[in-house]
C-alpha cells in the first residue's frame, strides 16, 4: 500500500478523532450547565418549601484573593494622636489598643450608629478605614470593620468594637492591619444564591428561618509561617422566625465549603 495514502488516512482519522472529542467535551459541558441550573432551581423550590424565606439572591460572580498579614506596631502612634481619652496598648501576637472616654457620649437610638460612626471617622486612629458592621455588633458591643483598598475584613484582628451602656458609649478597643499581600491572582468566587444553597445542602439553614443578610468579607482562614491568611467568604445572617434569634453562617467563596465558627473571630 501507498505509505503517503496511509499517511492521509491517518491525518483524516486524527482530525475526525479531535473533532468528535471536542463536540462532545462541549455537549458534556453543556449538560452540566443545564443540570446545575436545574439543581439550583430545584434546590430553591426545596427552600421555598420548608418556609424558608429569602430575599432576592444575586448570581453574579465577583472576584476574590488569597490574602497575608503580619503583626504590626501600627497603633503605637495613636497616642499623640488621641485626645480625650485614656489609652493604653496591649502586645501580644498583635497590638490591641484600650481607650476610655474621658467623657461618655450620650447616643440617640434613632442616630445611634450615625453618630457612631462620625465618632469613628473623627476620633479613633486610622477611623476613615473603618466601616459598621451589622453582621457582628449586639445591642452594646458594636463593631466597625477595616475596610483597606484590599477589601473588607470581618476578623479580631482589624476591628473598632464600641462598647455602649446605657445608651452612652463609653470605651472603645481597636486591632489594625497596617499592611496586606495578595497570595495569588484573582479568582471567581461563588455567588450570593450559591453560598445560601450551599449553606441549605449542608443542613446549616432550618425550617421556618428566613436569611435575613448577606455579606462578602475577608474572613480569617489560619496562620502560616508568621502570617495570618485570609479568604474571601460569604457571611449569611440565618433568623430564627420563631424565637427572633439571628445566627451568622460563614461560606468560604473559594472553595465553596461551610466554614465553622472559630472562638477568636
Amino acid at each position: 500500500m501507498d505509505f503517503r495514502r496511509i499517511e492521509w488516512i491517518f491525518l483524516v482519522v486524527f482530525v475526525g478523532l479531535n473533532i468528535f472529542l471536542g463536540i462532545s467535551f462541549f455537549q458534556a459541558q453543556q449538560v452540566d450547565l443545564a443540570t446545575t441550573k436545574s439543581g439550583d432551581a430545584a434546590t430553591i423550590t426545596d427552600i421555598t418549601r420548608d418556609q424558608i424565606k429569602l430575599p432576592h439572591l444575586s448570581k453574579q460572580t465577583p472576584e476574590g484573593d488569597y490574602l497575608a498579614s503580619q503583626a504590626n506596631t501600627a497603633l503605637s502612634a495613636a497616642h499623640s494622636k488621641l485626645v480625650k481619652q485614656q489609652v493604653s496598648i496591649s502586645e501580644g501576637d498583635y497590638q490591641e489598643l484600650q481607650a476610655s472616654l474621658d467623657t461618655p457620649i450620650t447616643l440617640k437610638k434613632s442616630q445611634q450608629i450615625r453618630q457612631l460612626t462620625t465618632f469613628v471617622k473623627d476620633s479613633i486612629y486610622h477611623g476613615s478605614e473603618y466601616e459598621y458592621a451589622p453582621a457582628l455588633s449586639s445591642d452594646e458591643r458594636i463593631v466597625f470593620a477595616q475596610h483597606p483598598k484590599a477589601g473588607l475584613i470581618y476578623d479580631r484582628r482589624a476591628a473598632v468594637t464600641l462598647h455602649v451602656v446605657d445608651d452612652r458609649l463609653v470605651s472603645y478597643s481597636q486591632t489594625y492591619l497596617a499592611k496586606l499581600s495578595v497570595l495569588r491572582d484573582r479568582l471567581n468566587l461563588m455567588s450570593e444564591q450559591d453560598a445560601v444553597i450551599t449553606l441549605y445542602r449542608d443542613n446549616d439553614i432550618p425550617n421556618n428561618s428566613a436569611i435575613v443578610s448577606t455579606k462578602l468579607a475577608y474572613s480569617y482562614l489560619l496562620d502560616a509561617k508568621g502570617s495570618t491568611v485570609y479568604v474571601p467568604a460569604w457571611y449569611i445572617g440565618v433568623k430564627n422566625r420563631a424565637t427572633g434569634n439571628v445566627t451568622v453562617k460563614r461560606v468560604n467563596a473559594i472553595t465553596r465549603t461551610v466554614m465553622k465558627n472559630r472562638n477568636d473571630n
